[in-house]
């Protein structure tokens, strides 16, 4: 009898209808925000350092300290809504906007916003969606990072760079992404939720005791 309450629990909340209007909204809402941030500062800020560092051999170390801004997102949302693949839409709908802002990088931007949204995705599936703390956050973090990076590999981005130069770029963009989409993303929508701005969202109907774990 336990076993089949928890099956049908399980399958309500994987089916679509557990999807509610306020959640089509914040993930909305998250994607095209994070797009409008994204945007102007890899055209504006990002790649015009990359150019002028390139004379200095920096190459694109600028994006892989930023990196944390990227994967914000799909961090941040599966964090506030608690629902099995926010990750992977809110990932995918901020590189999507960002395609139809007419990125510089096209259809990539919304493969990785994907690839980096799954990444995300494993560290809640990992606690089945029933644990959300700092170990949680630290290790969707991680995850978007490692398959972020994965996905650079795949694209044949890293060749020919040194084994050093490798672990250079990775320990930067881990840092980026633990600090920016790891911790600020907590204490963001911890601080958001006790004051009553998520109330709608199940963050906001945890306990202050459980938002500081």
């Amino acid at each position: 009898m336990k076993e089949r309450i928890e099956n049908q629990e399980k399958e309500r909340f994987w089916n679509l209808q557990a999807w509610k209007l306020k959640d089509i909204i914040l993930v909305s809402l998250l994607g095209v925000m994070f797009a409008l941030i994204i945007f102007p500062i890899v055209h504006f800020v990002l790649i015009p350092i990359v150019i002028v560092g390139g004379w200095f051999g920096i190459a694109d170390l600028p994006f892989d300290i930023a990196f944390g801004l990227f994967t914000m997102s799909a961090v941040l949302g599966p964090y506030i809504m608690r629902k099995p693949g926010v990750a992977i839409v809110v990932g995918g709908l901020t590189g999507l906007v960002q395609v139809f802002m007419a990125s510089t990088f096209s259809s990539t931007v919304f493969i990785s916003g994907l690839v980096q949204g799954i990444g995300a995705e494993i560290a809640f599936a990992i606690f089945r969606y029933k644990k959300y703390n700092w170990t949680t956050m630290l290790l969707a973090a991680f995850g978007a990072t490692v398959a972020s990076f994965i996905l650079a590999w795949y694209r044949d981005l890293l060749s020919g760079l040194s084994f050093d130069i490798l672990a250079i770029r990775f320990i930067l963009r881990l840092i980026s992404v633990l600090i920016i989409s790891g911790v600020v993303s907590k204490l963001l929508a911890d601080g958001l939720a006790k004051a009553g701005v998520l109330k709608a969202y199940p963050i906001g109907e945890t306990s202050e005791d459980n938002l500081d774990d």
